[in-house]
C-alpha cells in the first residue's frame, strides 16, 4: 500500500538505467506515494521514454542541467512525504530496502537519513557508511608519510563495513532516506556542490545540528559506480569535478586554511602519481577550478 515515501531520481543521460531503475521502485514491497524524475536537460530521449513507460511518475524536464543538488532540490520542495529518497538513475532497489530503510528511521527518531549496504553490480561491497573526510586523512594517503605517523600516533583505525545498523558519519547519497523534519531544519542539498560530496555536506551539517545518519546493512542497493556522473561528460570532468567539491567541503565546514592545506597534500600526491595514474591531470585540474573559485568576481 502507499506510504508517506517520495522517490526523487536525477536523471542525465542514463535512459536504460533509469527505466530499471524506475522498475524496481515500482517493484518495491513499500510503494512510495510519489515518484519524481527530475530530467537534467537530458540528450538520449530520457524525458520521453519516462512519460511513455511511467505514467504515474512526475517528470520535471529541466531546460539546463541544474546538478545534482540543484536539481535534487526542485523535486524536495514538490515532495509532500515525511520521508524523501533521494536515489540515483543508475542503482536498483532490493524490493525490501525502502521499507528497510523507513523502518529504521522509525526506531531512531534522532536519525536524519538511512543508508543502504550499496553492492557493485556483481554483488561486492561498494559502500556502506563512511567517516568524515580530514585533513589528516588526507596527509596518510602517502604510505611513507602514513608509516611515520603510525609510528608517532599509531595506525589510523579504518573500520570494516557494519554488520548491523549502526550510526556513521554520512552514506552514500546514491541512495539516502532522508527524513523531512532534517531537511527542514538544516535544508536541501547545498547547491554549490554542482556534482559529488553534496551528501558528505549534507550529513556534517545535519550531524551538527544534533541529527544521527545511520546505515543499514539489511538494506540492498545495486549501483553501476560512475553511470551517473559519466554522463556529465568526460571521466577527466567527473574527477575534476571530485576533487573540487571535496576542497568546497573542507572551505565551508572547517576553514580557508584547512581547504589550502588540503589542496597542496592532495597537489602533491597528484603529482607524485602523474606517471602511474592517467587521472592525475584531471585531478589537479579540480585543485585549479576550486582556486578559480576563490578568486574575487568582476563586478
Amino acid at each position: 500500500m502507499p506510504t508517506d515515501v517520495s522517490v526523487v531520481v536525477v536523471s542525465y543521460n542514463t535512459r536504460d538505467l533509469l527505466r530499471a531503475c524506475l522498475r524496481s521502485i515500482y517493484a518495491s514491497q513499500l510503494q512510495p506515494r510519489e515518484v519524481f524524475v527530475v530530467d537534467n536537460a537530458s540528450r538520449d530521449g530520457s524525458p520521453a521514454m519516462v512519460a511513455a513507460e511511467f505514467p504515474a511518475v512526475t517528470l520535471v524536464a529541466l531546460d539546463r542541467n541544474l546538478g545534482f543538488a540543484g536539481a535534487n532540490n526542485v523535486a524536495i520542495r514538490r515532495c509532500q512525504g515525511d520521508r524523501i529518497l533521494l536515489l540515483n538513475p543508475d542503482a536498483t532497489l532490493a524490493p525490501d530496502a525502502l521499507g528497510r530503510l523507513s523502518d529504521a528511521l522509525d526506531r531512531r527518531p534522532t536519525a536524519a537519513s538511512a543508508g543502504p549496504r550499496v553492492l557493485n553490480p556483481d554483488g561486492s561491497l561498494q559502500s556502506c557508511g563512511y567517516r568524515f573526510p580530514t585533513l589528516l586523512r588526507e596527509i596518510r594517503q602517502s604510505k611513507k608519510v602514513n608509516i611515520a605517523l603510525d609510528a608517532v600516533l599509531g595506525p589510523d583505525p579504518e573500520p570494516g563495513p557494519p554488520l548491523a545498523e549502526t550510526e556513521v558519519d554520512w552514506s552514500d547519497g546514491c541512495c539516502l532516506l532522508l527524513r523531512r523534519a532534517a531537511v527542514e531544519a538544516v535544508g536541501g542539498l547545498d547547491e554549490q556542490f554542482f556534482l559529488f560530496n553534496e551528501e558528505v555536506d549534507w550529513c556534517f551539517n545535519v550531524r551538527r545540528a544534533g541529527w544521527s545518519v545511520v546505515v543499514v546493512p539489511e538494506a540492498l542497493v545495486w549501483h553501476h559506480r560512475g553511470q551517473s556522473s559519466a554522463s556529465t561528460g568526460t571521466g577527466s570532468l567527473s574527477t575534476a569535478l571530485l576533487v573540487e567539491t571535496r576542497l568546497r567541503y573542507y572551505r565551508k565546514n572547517h576553514s580557508m586554511g584547512t581547504a589550502v592545506a588540503a589542496a597542496a597534500v592532495l597537489g602533491a600526491g597528484f603529482l607524485k602519481q602523474r606517471r602511474r595514474d592517467p587521472l592525475s591531470t584531471a585531478k589537479s585540474a579540480g585543485i585549479v577550478r576550486w582556486c578559480r573559485s576563490m578568486l574575487p568576481r568582476a563586478s
